[in-house]
């Protein structure tokens, strides 16, 4: 069990901690705290979407018909999927089991590539139907409708910023991963990979905020 290597020989600690269990609660809480800032920043965006929703609910029923509901409900379970191996990555790593960490880690991974997938596919077919900011020829109510224009011009900023937060996750795992695979990892490094797994909760978590707030409320 890795819980027992916490004060262990193997176990690498900082020359300013007093003690392993002192470094692995400034890292815990060094990383709740950034976490709080983002989630402070995603929190302003959704806010406005819903009043942007109670002040003018018709036109963002209109603009959110636009939005693929499918593919926002795909990726919700691809998330709450990834979620669950990035859990058993974590479980894995406190038993030892280091192969089936890493292999849990790679599941994560690709999860969050499909998710990016689908999310290039929904903007693809957005810009077939002109819907982005920067095209011509946005539909009737998007081009009548300041509401309508601010609401799905909000989908786009919180859903980038989100893509932008899960690709760095993405290359963050793989990177970790990289390391993982080696031997003598877990006995140094295990709570690395506790502390990353609360960084690929906090990207779900943010999804499952978004998309009720953006594509189910308003339809």
């Amino acid at each position: 069990m890795i819980d027992g290597l916490t004060e262990g020989v193997g176990v690498r600690r900082a020359h300013h901690f007093e003690s392993v269990a002192q470094q692995r609660y400034a890292a815990t809480l060094g990383i709740w705290a950034w976490l709080v800032t983002e989630l402070l920043l995603f929190a302003a965006l959704f806010l406005v979407a819903l009043i942007i929703r109670v002040q003018h609910p018709e036109a963002t029923i209109a603009a959110a018909r636009h939005l693929k509901f499918w593919i926002g409900a795909t990726n919700t379970v691809v998330l709450l999927v990834s979620s669950l191996t990035m859990s058993m990555a974590i479980a894995f790593s406190r038993m030892g089991w280091q192969a089936a960490m890493v292999r849990a880690m790679l599941a994560t991974a690709a999860l969050g590539m499909l998710f990016l997938v689908l999310k290039g596919y929904e903007y693809y077919a957005d810009y077939e139907e002109h819907m982005m900011p920067f095209l011509a020829g946005r539909p009737y109510e998007l081009a009548e409708s300041p509401a309508s224009r601010l609401f799905v011009n909000l989908y786009y900023v919180a859903t980038l910023v989100h893509g932008l937060h899960l690709m760095t996750g993405i290359a963050l795992l793989l990177g970790l991963t990289w390391m993982a695979a080696k031997d003598g990892f877990l006995s140094r490094h295990q709570n690395w990979i506790e502390i990353y797994g609360l960084y690929w909760h906090f990207i779900d978590l943010i999804w499952i905020m978004a998309f009720p707030i953006l594509y189910v409320v308003n339809r």
